[in-house]
């Protein structure tokens, strides 16, 4: 994408009262020189995958590698079936489809990454809850575009991989596409969406990837339950109208420089964290045999 900060795009957006994924499909749709509608068409497979992987997460059994774990959306569904759950049933559903897609990852299923398959769980989970609470599907669709364009700027400063900046470049840039996708299928501005992202990234900052064995099961699938969870709320306080004080752009810098000065034991080296607790060494050693520390 020729824009260069998240600032410009919201400018740009503003100044043509369009949405940002308006904007971001007109700019695809240039560089392509196809038709808009091929372009949206082709987002709208996207997102019947990321539901079908909900689906399907949902249904399978999972067979992890760890072993652990395996009938999580099974037990969780039937919490949640209970009418116990203080937080209710959408929060019930956001926490399944996560569940159940980042587990389905896990067990090698056809899924989306967006932006990466650790972080698969959250677009799909939140995007789903959407369209099931009665918002529009070409809304949702669009809204991708969104998330995509404001993502693209991360992919410009920063890093999407956990082994360059942590999860917190996975989970927590994943957090902040469905936070502003979220923000935008909700009705809000371009400066609002923005500020989804903002929240939601900052608050995720420092976020460290330490999987158990080096699995994409321990404690990813935790993360991207919360990392949904947490990019809904980011979205409805930005539609309220709560602010963040540090710009996206700014946030997203911020994220980088996190990253670059975070030990290499919390980028996916599976070498500090949850992966070198006692627990989580025994798992690894038990699966990989003797790890020398």
């Amino acid at each position: 994408m020729d824009i260069k900060s998240i600032e410009s795009l919201v400018a740009l957006a503003t100044e043509q009262n369009k949405k940002i994924s308006d904007i971001v499909i007109d700019i695809e749709a240039r560089s392509e020189k196809i038709d808009r509608q091929v372009i949206i068409d082709k987002m709208s497979s996207y997102y019947d995958i990321m539901r079908e992987s909900v689906e399907n997460g949902k249904k399978e059994k999972f067979n992890f590698v760890t072993g652990l774990q395996n009938e999580c959306v099974e037990i969780v569904e039937k919490f949640y079936k209970s009418k116990k759950s203080i937080l209710g049933e959408t929060v019930g559903e956001v926490v399944t489809a996560a569940m159940a897609v980042s587990g389905y990852n896990a067990c090698m299923g056809k899924i989306i990454a967006a932006p990466t398959a650790g972080s698969c769980g959250i677009m799909p989970a939140v995007l789903t809850v959407c369209e099931n609470r009665g918002y529009n599907r070409e809304d949702i669709v669009k809204s991708m575009f969104t998330a995509a364009g404001l993502a693209d700027i991360i992919a410009q400063v920063a890093t999407f991989a956990g082994a360059g900046g942590g999860c917190q470049a996975e989970c927590g840039s994943a957090a902040a596409m469905a936070a502003c996708a979220c923000a935008e299928i909700m009705g809000g501005t371009p400066e609002q969406c923005a500020n989804a992202f903002a929240l939601s990234l900052s608050a995720i900052l420092g976020l460290v990837c330490d999987p158990v064995a080096g699995f994409v099961e321990v404690p990813c699938m935790s993360k991207n339950i919360m990392s949904s969870v947490h990019a809904i709320v980011s979205a409805e306080l930005a539609c309220a109208g709560f602010k963040s004080v540090i710009p996206a752009d700014e946030v997203v810098l911020a994220m980088k420089e996190v990253g670059e000065g975070m030990d290499e034991r919390f980028r996916e080296t599976s070498q500090g964290g949850l992966a070198n607790t006692p627990t989580g060494r025994a798992i690894a050693e038990k699966l990989l045999g003797k790890i020398n520390k």
